[in-house]
C-alpha cells in the first residue's frame, strides 16, 4: 500500500512590480479554522532571488536579490554593485505581527529601485520558536519604471 506525506504548506503567490515604486503586502494569515492568528511572536523572512541557470554540468545555485535578513549563507547577485547589494540586502521590512493575524511586509522606494528589471522567485517563511515554515512562494516580477 503506497502512502504519502505532503509537508509542503507553501501557498503560491505570484507577484508583479514596479521598480521604483513603493512595494507593501499585506497579509492575514489564519489557521485551519478560520480564526486569525496571534502573530506577535512570529518572526517574517522574505528572499527573492534569480531563477537558476541550467548548464550542462547541472543547475547553478540561485543567487538572492533582495532579503528581508542577511544572511551569512546567502551570495548577493553578481551584477549588482556595492551600494545596490548594501541597499538590498535589508530590502524587505516586515511589521510587528498582530494579533488579528495581519503582517505586512514593505520595501522603500529608494530600495525598489536598486532591484533590477526581470522575473525572479521569492519565498516567505514563518519561524515561531524555533519551527521555521515557508507560507509562500512564487514568481516575482519587477517591471520597469519609465520615470526613474
Amino acid at each position: 500500500m503506497a502512502s504519502k506525506v505532503n509537508l509542503d504548506v507553501a501557498e503560491r503567490l505570484d507577484i508583479t512590480c514596479k521598480r521604483g515604486d513603493t512595494f507593501s503586502l499585506n497579509l492575514t494569515l489564519n489557521d485551519s479554522s478560520g480564526t486569525a492568528l496571534d502573530l506577535t511572536e512570529y518572526e517574517f523572512l522574505m528572499d527573492v532571488k534569480t531563477n537558476p541557470v541550467r548548464s550542462r554540468t547541472g543547475v547553478s545555485e540561485r543567487e538572492v536579490i533582495a532579503s528581508s535578513s542577511l544572511s551569512s549563507s546567502t551570495s548577493d547577485a553578481k551584477a549588482l554593485s556595492e551600494e545596490q547589494k548594501s541597499k538590498l540586502s535589508n530590502g524587505f521590512v516586515f511589521s510587528d505581527g498582530t494579533t488579528s493575524g495581519v503582517v505586512t511586509v514593505t520595501a522603500s522606494a529608494d530600495v525598489m529601485k536598486e532591484l533590477p528589471v526581470g522575473s525572479f522567485t521569492y519565498d516567505i517563511q514563518q519561524k515561531v520558536s524555533d519551527v521555521v515554515t515557508t507560507i509562500l512562494r512564487g514568481s516575482f516580477s519587477v517591471n520597469e519604471d519609465i520615470s526613474r
